[in-house]
């Protein structure tokens, strides 16, 4: 495969420090509200979803679910076909949940997400993280919550986001140049 040129666009400690500032409106929002689920959709909100938590405070303890979702699947680009290889859950009826995604680019694998976390569980509150925020793609309007950054429309790996599940152990995000290992 060779190896890929890969340019920074957010180095670790921009990333940490905007995590820092998200988990800190996230901790104020979720105050006052009682056994808050937190819901990471994986694979590539693993590394955000870690360092996310460790930051926010509430009264009461989180509890850390999973799923895995995905409209890739080897693909540069969003197949439109949103697939559920794990989509097994607890009851978590009526609780207040926070999806942590690691990028919202059509909108379909949110959507999808948020209309059956509604039906299958009515909670109190519902509200969705992205470590990345692509609004030049949208294809299906969904409101992010808390953004990490925004960016263009670039292909971007690390920081849990991969290129043909390669790149997700990167510390920063980087752009890959054409997309494609040179």
């Amino acid at each position: 495969m060779g190896q890929a040129k890969i340019d920074t666009l957010y180095s670790s400690e921009q990333i940490q420090a905007r995590i820092k500032e998200l988990a800190a409106e996230i901790s104020k929002d979720y105050q006052g509200m009682e056994k808050p689920v937190v819901i990471g959709v994986m694979k590539g909100a693993i590394v955000f979803l870690a360092d996310l938590i460790r930051h926010i405070k509430t009264p009461e303890p989180l509890q850390i679910e999973f799923v895995r979702l995905s409209s890739y699947g080897a693909a540069t680009e969003s197949s439109g076909n949103v697939q559920t290889p794990y989509l097994e859950l607890p009851n978590i009826s009526h609780r207040h949940i926070l999806v942590v995604e690691d990028i919202v680019d059509s909108g379909r694998t949110a959507k999808f997400f948020l209309e059956y976390l509604q039906g299958q569980f009515a909670p109190k509150s519902l509200r969705l993280a992205a470590f990345l925020d692509k609004p030049s793609r949208r294809v299906v309007p969904v409101d992010v919550d808390y953004v990490g950054f925004s960016i263009e429309d670039l292909f971007v790996v690390g920081y849990g986001l991969d290129y043909a599940e390669n790149y997700r152990e990167l510390p920063f995000l980087g752009v890959m140049k054409n997309g494609v290992a040179e």
